[in-house]
């Protein structure tokens, strides 16, 4: 229900002006009055404290105000008296707001034509029912979750309602339960973000790794398949490079290549792609990509393996530094057969090392091939550090265990902050939604209504007042 004429905008705006002007000498003389100098070392902390605790309850007023200003020209506006009773007048209310908890009343309404209950106030400013959060907080803690832990995701949005009276006396403050973010999470509807279509590059680089994590509800621990995409390497600064055009995709998914490749067929036009590198560590659902990855004809796939992994199983083989070396330059410049009869001598000497070195020799001429191919290429493979900062920072940093029913949520929003989506921006149009919906990620900022509320919707910027114009125009500012 719209109700927001110019006319309501200048009595409103006159009220809370009025009401703004009162309460600021309120809080003013308070400030004043409650203001003192001691013999001790906390009077600026003392100073800054007081000024920060007036300043939220003069906002908390403004809040308080508004709410109780708009409500009451809902129920004296004319579009409301034609659809809905009035049921109850002064229904307390209280929320927690970044600035503190706000109290306030408003009025419940009966739908004339459904006989359903409303409360037009909390519709408006569209705040959740039955809850004592409003969408801020739980956006702040949400996105907070995925760059540190739940925990401590609570105890920053805690400081944040509390202000610097969390730092004084922890006993007397409200603090917000760590299950209370986990709930929020649990209940979030997050909706699927599609990626944004890019220029198709002739060449695309593909690392793939997994990682274990603890589980809470099966025997067996989770393996997370990560998937980084990228078109070239850009040298920022000494011993520093970028990847170009990043993308991160992780899923837990038995069928990983099948869902990563719908997703990174709607970033590319495979038609145009002439090669494709796959990094990775010889894992054979990894080597199993190499079929997957050919969308088109055109597609040249080749698999490289890191050389992290090479020179891990040559350090393996020998503890020997000087041994190790002479191994790495006999496998690049010598035949296959050469290195292991190297590596055969080696053995001869250390029985008792016999099991690692078979294995480990026998990984090298497994992937030899793969392995040449990446000695002769130019762009390393960073896939273990992109593993480490990625995926375990958040999911094994700590000795914690993840339900596999919320698994796929979670992969999914820490995918959203590793691609730059924000986490926060996204919790506040979705919050509400009781379904998963989708978004493309190009159209992720479009908004029927801007400042002058029809500019995105060509039909009410250029058309004429026909049935259509009518029904996208009250949706619009509904």
């Amino acid at each position: 229900m719209n109700i927001i004429s110019q006319n309501f905008k200048e009595v409103l705006k006159n009220k809370i002006k009025i009401i703004i002007s009162t309460n600021l000498y309120k809080y003013i003389d308070f400030f004043v009055d409650n203001f003192s100098l001691t013999d001790n070392n906390y009077n600026y902390f003392n100073f800054i404290n007081l000024l920060d605790s007036s300043i939220k309850s003069y906002i908390l007023s403004i809040i308080s105000s508004t709410f109780e200003e708009f409500d009451l020209q809902l129920r004296n506006s004319l579009e409301r008296k034609n659809r809905y009773y009035i049921n109850k007048s002064n229904v307390p209310r209280s929320i927690t707001t970044i600035f503190g908890t706000v109290y306030f009343k408003r009025t419940l309404f009966k739908n004339k034509f459904s006989n359903k209950y409303v409360f037009l106030l909390d519709k408006c400013f569209d705040l959740p029912k039955y809850d004592h959060y409003d969408p801020i907080i739980k956006s702040i803690a949400i996105n907070n979750t995925f760059n540190t832990s739940q925990a401590q995701s609570a105890r920053d949005i805690s400081f944040i309602t509390n202000g610097l009276s969390y730092f004084i006396d922890k006993d007397k403050i409200f603090n917000i339960p760590r299950q209370s973010v986990y709930n929020w999470l649990k209940k979030w509807k997050v909706p699927n973000v599609t990626p944004k279509s890019i220029n198709t590059p002739e060449t695309l680089y593909i690392m793939a790794d997994e990682k274990y994590i603890g589980s809470q509800n099966t025997d067996k621990d989770i393996m997370i398949k990560c998937f980084v995409t990228f078109e070239d390497v850009i040298n920022v600064s000494k011993n520093r490079n970028l990847l170009s055009n990043r993308f991160v995709f992780s899923t837990c998914s038995n069928k990983p290549w099948k869902v990563f490749m719908d997703q990174i067929a709607l970033r590319y036009d495979f038609s145009k792609i002439k090669n494709i590198a796959l990094l990775g560590d010889g894992g054979k659902w990894i080597k199993s990509g190499i079929s997957e990855l050919r969308l088109d004809s055109c597609n040249m796939v080749k698999y490289y393996l890191c050389q992290f992994h090479f020179k891990q199983a040559i350090h393996h083989i020998t503890t020997d530094k000087t041994k190790r070396n002479i191994l790495i330059r006999i496998f690049k410049n010598h035949s296959k057969k050469k290195f292991i009869d190297a590596s055969n001598i080696i053995l001869k000497y250390h029985k008792e090392r016999e099991k690692t070195i078979k294995k480990k020799v026998e990984y090298i001429i497994s992937n030899y091939s793969y392995i040449k191919n990446m000695l002769n290429f130019n762009i390393g493979s960073s896939m273990e550090s992109h593993i480490s900062h990625l995926i375990a920072s958040f999911f094994a940093s700590r000795p914690k265990g993840f339900s596999t029913n919320n698994m796929d949520k979670y992969l999914l929003l820490n995918d959203y902050k590793n691609n730059n989506i924000n986490i926060f921006n996204l919790y506040l149009k979705t919050h509400n939604s009781k379904h998963s919906i989708n978004f493309n990620e190009d159209e992720f900022n479009f908004t029927l209504s801007n400042s002058t509320g029809i500019d995105n919707v060509p039909i009410l910027k250029y058309g004429h007042v026909i049935p259509e114009y009518k029904v996208l125009q009250s949706i619009c500012h509904h």
